[in-house]
C-alpha cells in the first residue's frame, strides 16, 4: 500500500511539473522608416520629430473563446533610434503589436497591426512595415459577387496575383498599380504620397477583366503622424463579376 501511495504522489509531481512547465520567450520588434522619392531603396530616414520611443504591446487572449482576458500593457520600451528591441521573457498566448510614440506615449505615430504569439512556440518576430514619412497606404477587402451571391475567386477562373487596384490622385490623369492575391480576400496598397484618390478595383486575368467595382471616391492617405497612423481603411468593397 505504501508504495502505491508513493507512486500516486510521484505522478501526481511529475503532472504537476508538466503542467507549470516554463514556456516564456522574446519577442524581437523590428521598425524602419523611408520617405517616398527613396521608396525603391533601403530605408534610410531617422525616427520622426518628437517620436523617440518604440513600445511593445502585449494584451492576454484565449484563443480557445477568441476573446482577451487581460488589459493591453506595454511590455517593453525601447529607443526608437535603436530600430529593433527583444522584449524581456514573457510566459503565455498575447495579441503583440508595436507603437512609435512620443516618450511619455501620449501621442502615437504609427502601430503594427496585432499578431497572436504562442510563446510556447518559442522566440517570435513582430514588425512594422517600413513607415513613410510623408507617405501613407490604404487597405481593402473585396467580395465577389455574381446575380447578387458570393462567389469565390476559383468560380470565375481567377487564381493568385489576379486583383488589380487603379488609383488615381483626384484632379490628377497619372494612375498607380497594384496588385493582389485574390483569394486573399484583402490588401494593402504600395506608398501613397498624401492626397485624396479615386480607387477602383478590377478582377482578371491579362487581356480579360471578369468585373470591376464602382469607383471608389475621396479616399484620403495620409502620413503616419494622424487619426489613422498613415492607414486608411476603405472597407469591404463588392465587385460584380460576369
Amino acid at each position: 500500500m505504501k508504495n502505491l501511495v508513493l507512486g500516486a504522489l510521484l505522478a501526481a509531481a511529475v503532472s504537476s511539473t508538466a503542467c507549470t512547465a516554463d514556456t516564456s520567450a522574446v519577442i524581437t520588434a523590428n521598425w524602419s522608416f523611408n520617405t517616398y522619392v527613396n521608396r525603391n531603396s533601403a530605408p534610410t530616414a531617422m525616427c520622426p520629430d518628437g517620436y523617440d520611443t518604440a513600445t511593445v504591446y502585449v494584451r492576454p487572449w484565449d484563443p480557445f473563446v477568441g476573446d482577451f482576458t487581460g488589459e493591453a500593457i506595454p511590455s517593453d520600451l525601447f529607443p526608437c533610434a535603436k530600430k529593433s528591441g527583444t522584449t524581456d521573457p514573457l510566459d503565455g498566448v498575447f495579441q503583440v503589436w508595436v507603437q512609435i510614440e512620443n516618450h511619455d506615449g501620449s501621442r502615437v505615430f504609427a502601430a503594427s497591426a496585432a499578431e497572436v504569439i504562442d510563446t510556447a512556440d518559442g522566440n517570435a518576430s513582430i514588425g512594422l512595415p517600413t513607415l513613410f514619412l510623408d507617405a501613407g497606404y490604404f487597405d481593402v477587402s473585396w467580395d465577389l459577387e455574381r446575380s447578387g451571391r458570393r462567389v469565390r475567386c476559383s468560380d470565375v477562373g481567377l487564381a493568385s496575383g489576379q486583383m488589380t487596384a487603379t488609383v488615381m490622385a483626384t484632379g490628377s490623369s497619372a494612375m498607380i498599380g497594384g496588385k493582389f492575391d485574390c483569394s486573399d480576400g484583402y490588401g494593402f496598397s504600395e506608398p501613397l504620397l498624401e492626397d485624396t484618390y479615386l480607387v477602383t478595383l478590377t478582377a482578371g486575368i491579362p487581356g480579360m477583366d471578369v468585373g470591376a467595382s464602382a469607383p471608389i471616391d475621396g479616399v484620403d492617405v495620409t502620413a503616419p503622424d494622424g487619426p489613422e497612423h498613415g492607414l486608411t481603411h476603405i472597407g469591404v468593397v463588392k465587385i460584380p463579376v460576369q
